[in-house]
Parts: C-alpha cells; structure tokens; sequence
C-alpha cells in the first residue's frame, strides 16, 4: 500500500536527517569541489551539489552534458554521483553486473528524455571494471562502491568518497566520446 502522508516513524527520520544534513552537506560540497575542474572540462551545465531522490534511493548530486559528452542529442544526458540506499527506491533492478545490496556511493551516466537506439553495452575497453549496464530507466550506467569499503573517518571517508567519484568521472569522460558516437 501506497502512502502520501508521513507517518511518526517517517517524521522521526526526518528530525535525524535534518541533524545530520549540514554534515551530508559538507561532503557533497567535497565531492563536488574535487569533481569541479572536470566536470568544467566536460562542459557540464546545470550542476546541483545534492538533492534527495526518494523515488530511486538516492541522495545525489548531478550535472548535464552537452556534445561531444552527451550520447545522444535526442534525451538529457546528465551524470551524477552520490550515495544508494538499495531499500529505498526503485529503477536500479537489472543491472548486470549487480549491484551491491548494502548502501552504496554511486556515480552515474543516464538520460531525462527518449534517447534513441544506443549499444546495450560501452565498447570493449573504453570503461574499466566496476561498471554495471542498466536497461530502461533513467539511468544507463553505473558504478558502485559499498560504504563498508571507505575509510570510517568523517574526514577521511568524504576525501576517499570524492576521489573515487573523480576516478569514475574521469572514467566516462574518457569513453562518451565513443559512447556518443555509437
């Protein structure tokens, strides 16, 4: 059964948020300041820091892309990065190879819109291991890292947190040429 009013258990969670958000905030804007120059290069437009996206589990941050970084001018390319909360959302089911099932950062390559006919999988080679293909929804790749494999560490965790995200930016930035050009 579908709800649209909170619950206490769902104002409760809230009330944890909201004390920890200026902490969510702080790492985002890390993940974001190391990703900047990059996502410059890549004439990304429209950058958001973080929102929440209960619909997919997700708390996340995004940018679009233009050509030659965007596969297909037809749909709104964006990439985005962030944290999976598997139990919290849908869209993310089918992807191959699977993803974790614990809370998970994420960083991914996907379209708003109806993107034409493109390969079912990057060209061999041009993304390396960690990367998962998605069917359908709105988001066609992804890459993923259990939280369990970051540094405990606030400080620690959102500096590891923000070099494995430009790690993985770096990768699509690397192969959407290709990508874009089927």
């Amino acid at each position: 059964m579908r709800r649209d009013t909170a619950d206490i258990d769902d104002l409760l969670a809230a009330e944890r948020f909201l004390a920890a958000e200026a902490r969510i905030a702080g790492t985002f804007g890390r993940i974001e300041e190391a990703a900047a120059p990059l996502l410059r290069a890549m004439r990304a437009t429209g950058r958001t820091t973080y929102v929440t996206d209960p619909e997919r589990g997700a708390i996340w941050g995004h940018a679009f892309l233009r050509p030659p970084y965007a596969p297909d001018a037809a749909a709104e390319w964006f990439v985005a990065w962030g944290l999976r909360f598997p139990d919290g959302g849908a869209g993310w089911g089918g992807a191959h190879p699977p993803l974790p099932r614990g809370v998970h950062a994420v960083v991914a390559l996907g379209a708003e819109g109806e993107p034409g006919p493109r390969r079912r999988s990057p060209p061999p080679g041009r993304l390396a291991e960690g990367w998962s293909v998605l069917e359908g929804g709105a988001v066609s790749l992804v890459a993923a890292l259990p939280l369990a494999e970051l540094p405990a560490g606030p400080d620690a965790m959102a500096e590891a947190l923000a070099a494995w995200t430009l790690a993985r930016l770096q990768d699509l930035k690397a192969a959407l040429p290709d990508l874009a050009a089927g």
